[in-house]
């Protein structure tokens, strides 16, 4: 029996009880079904000197050979024949380089499973008609951006009544969409149906702060909702205070802070991650967190800042169930407060890792020796 059906088909995401065991036994399985799916993985996995049956307890996770996501962008890693992968994605790029991603039939399933769960819980699945705010991309042939993929399914919580998005599809490239945002906007105020955000949060940002400068205050329906993803990136310089942030989206468009949501997420880790109310990003039973010394890639305490790595079963397409971010973080086991019991981790910030030896990466070092 696949053990994922058990774990991603969890009611409450949050209720880890005595899940324990059945995690470890799925991320067992499915490093020994990526390990004999995927040649290189498996050559990673020896030279690091690791196997399944090493994983005894949670601790333990942390010894599974780690891929960074710089890795990936610069690899191919699959476990199928990549024309059995049901949808491929990439990451957004970094200086030209992205990583691509594949997911099976049944990575697919689970991942949307765990999705409408996840989404039940936060109460952001409704049968109520929506008008649609994306801010980012609209989806278009030339582009396999994950970032575009995951705001289009986004909108398939709440049926779509019309789809306005800031980066409209030339047909060879896109451009900003001012005007038409601006008009659908108007015109969504008028209707009887709530309004919904989705994107990133510096062009959220953006357009509540372009509304108050032309003195424009909306009161959109109350179940309109603000759903945002990604960090501010090259607008970093440009991020406000969080309270302040909510503060000018109710005052431009009415939306109260409850209805704000904040997700963190990578298209190399497909799972998504909820800020509370105190601003902090709970783990949910489908994954475990880890950060990790930015030299020695070893754990670290609680409190203490290092780079932000997950552990999860999900992907039976990819070895991507351990990876490394370039993310800062902190992991904290204390009570939020928030009413959610399981641990937590905040973001600090982006970290530069091409100078990071691992054994993960010396094993590429050999893989790309033997291929020449």
């Amino acid at each position: 029996m696949d053990l994922r059906r058990k774990l991603f088909l969890k009611r409450n995401p949050y209720r880890i009880g005595k899940t324990a065991p059945l995690f470890l036994e799925a991320v067992r399985r499915n490093i020994a079904s990526n390990r004999d799916g995927c040649s290189e993985y498996a050559r990673i996995l020896e030279n690091c000197g690791f196997s399944p049956d090493d994983i005894a307890s949670e601790a333990d996770l942390a010894k599974i050979p780690v891929i960074p996501t710089l890795y990936l962008k610069r690899n191919r890693l699959f476990s199928v024949p990549e024309k059995k992968l049901a949808v491929k994605a990439t990451s957004s790029g970094t200086k030209g380089s992205m990583s691509v991603v594949g997911f099976d039939r049944s990575s697919l399933f689970y991942g949307i499973m765990m999705m409408f769960r996840f989404f039940s819980y936060y109460r952001i699945i409704s049968p109520i008609p929506v008008n649609y705010i994306v801010l980012g991309y609209e989806p278009s042939k030339h582009t396999d951006m994950g970032a575009v993929k995951t705001a289009y399914g986004t909108t398939k919580f709440a049926p779509a009544l019309h789809r306005e998005y800031a980066l409209r599809d030339t047909g060879s490239g896109y451009e900003v969409n001012v005007e038409g945002i601006k008009k659908a906007l108007l015109s969504y105020a008028k209707s009887p149906f709530p309004v919904r955000f989705v994107g990133f949060p510096a062009y959220m940002y953006f357009l509540a702060k372009t509304l108050r400068e032309n003195g424009i205050s909306l009161r959109l329906k109350k179940r309109s909702m603000i759903l945002l993803g990604g960090g501010w990136k090259q607008f970093a310089g440009e991020e406000i205070d969080r309270e302040e942030f909510f503060a000018l989206i109710r005052e431009t468009l009415g939306i109260e802070r409850e209805r704000c949501f904040e997700f963190y997420s990578a298209v190399e880790h497909p799972l998504a991650y909820v800020k509370c109310k105190n601003g902090h990003f709970h783990v949910p039973l489908y994954s475990r967190v880890i950060i990790r010394d930015t030299k020695t890639l070893e754990p670290v305490p609680d409190g203490q800042i290092g780079l932000l790595s997950f552990v999860t079963p999900l992907v039976s397409s990819m070895p991507l169930t351990s990876v490394i971010t370039d993310d800062l973080a902190v992991h904290s086991n204390a009570e939020c407060g928030c009413g959610l019991e399981t641990p937590y981790f905040d973001l600090i910030g982006r970290a530069g890792v091409s100078g990071i030896k691992t054994c993960t990466a010396q094993a590429a070092e050999i893989l790309g020796r033997e291929n020449k």
